[in-house]
C-alpha cells in the first residue's frame, strides 16, 4: 500500500510540474510553454542524428558492414518505380553485341516524340556531333566524333542505347543525365540524321570549305 501511495504521489507531482504553466511566480497558463522535461540524457527524448554517408571516426556505425550509416540495397533488388532503369546487359563486348540483337526502341516515332528527341539532342549531343550529325559541333575539333551518316547505318539501335548508357570511346555515359525513355527519344531522332548520305553531308560542308578557299576581296 505504501508503494502505491508513493508512486501515486510521484506521478501526481510530475504531472503537475510538467503541465503547460509559465515559470513566472503567478503560474499563469501559457499554451506555448512545453513545461518541464525529465530524463533528458536518453536517446528516447532526443534521438542522435546520423549523417547518411558519414565515415568519420566519431560517428562510425559499427552495425553496418561498411561502417557508414546507410546500407546498400540487397543485390538483385530494384527501387520502386525504377524498373525501366534496370539494364541487364553487362558493360562488355558480349553485352554490347547482345544488346544490339535484342534491344529495340519502345518509343513510337511520330511528330511529338521526334520533336522531344530533337530538343534533348540539342541539349546533350549537338556540341560534339553537330546539329545535323556531321561531327561539326564546337567540341568536335578536339574529340573527333564520327559522322552519323557513316557510322550509324552500320549499327543497330540496341547498340546505340548501350553506348549512350555506358559510354563509347571518348563519349562518357549519359545514364545519369538521361532517363531510359529520353535515351530512346534521342536515338529515334538521330536515326533520321543518319539517313543523310555522305554526299549530303559533304554538300552541307561545302559553303564552309568554299568560304575558307575563296580569295579575299577588297
Amino acid at each position: 500500500m505504501k508503494i502505491i501511495i508513493r508512486y501515486t504521489l510521484f506521478f501526481a507531482i510530475a504531472g503537475l510540474t510538467a503541465c503547460s504553466y509559465s515559470r513566472d511566480p503567478e503560474h499563469n497558463y501559457n499554451p506555448e510553454d512545453p513545461g518541464f522535461e525529465y530524463n533528458l540524457t536518453t536517446d528516447m527524448y532526443y534521438s542522435v542524428p546520423y549523417d547518411p554517408v558519414s565515415q568519420w571516426d566519431f560517428n562510425t556505425n559499427h552495425y553496418n558492414p561498411d561502417s557508414i550509416n546507410e546500407r546498400e540495397p540487397a543485390k538483385g533488388t530494384i527501387a520502386w518505380g525504377k524498373l525501366d532503369y534496370y539494364f541487364r546487359y553487362p558493360n562488355t563486348n558480349e553485352g554490347y553485341e547482345a544488346a544490339g540483337k535484342e534491344l529495340h526502341s519502345p518509343i513510337a516515332k511520330n511528330d511529338s516524340t521526334m520533336a522531344e528527341g530533337k530538343r534533348l539532342y540539342e541539349i546533350y549531343c549537338w556540341h560534339c556531333h553537330g546539329l545535323e550529325g556531321n561531327a561539326d559541333g564546337p567540341v568536335a575539333q578536339w574529340v573527333k566524333p564520327p559522322k552519323y551518316s557513316v557510322v550509324l547505318p552500320t549499327i543497330t539501335e540496341g547498340k546505340m542505347f548501350f553506348s549512350v548508357t555506358y559510354g563509347k570511346n571518348l563519349m562518357g555515359s549519359h545514364a545519369s543525365q538521361l532517363s531510359p525513355t529520353q535515351r530512346w527519344l534521342i536515338i529515334n531522332y538521330i536515326q533520321t540524321l543518319a539517313k543523310a548520305t555522305p554526299a549530303t553531308a559533304a554538300t552541307a560542308e561545302a559553303p564552309k570549305d568554299s568560304a575558307q578557299t575563296k580569295p579575299a576581296t577588297k
